[in-house]
């Protein structure tokens, strides 16, 4: 990731820890269709807490960088981390459901 003076514009979606978050919130959505979410629930339910975090730290550096007075204090970083740490809770729990309960 690049990181921009204070000042300079940034595309708003110009991180991939937003398209990520969309990817894990849009993987959701289309298991909840699928009727595939019934196995693992709580598992899924990591997942869309981990979508959600992956967007909050692709936003954050554009908003405090756009509109706020200081720059970033790494808490993108932070939140990408523990967004991270979801899914892999996540990816766990749906992969023990599915494959090994009945």
């Amino acid at each position: 990731m690049v990181k921009k003076k204070i000042g300079e514009k940034m595309a708003l979606f110009g991180t991939a820890f937003v398209e990520w978050g969309i990817a894990l919130l849009l993987g959701v959505a289309l298991a909840e269709y699928a009727k595939f979410t019934k196995k693992s629930e709580k598992g899924f339910a990591w997942l869309a807490t981990a979508g959600v975090f992956f967007l909050f730290a692709g936003v954050f550096p554009q908003v405090v960088l756009n509109y706020l007075t200081f720059g970033t204090i790494g808490l993108d970083t932070i939140f990408a981390a523990i967004g991270w740490i979801l899914a892999l809770i996540g990816t766990l729990f749906v992969a023990y459901e599915v494959l090994f309960e009945k």
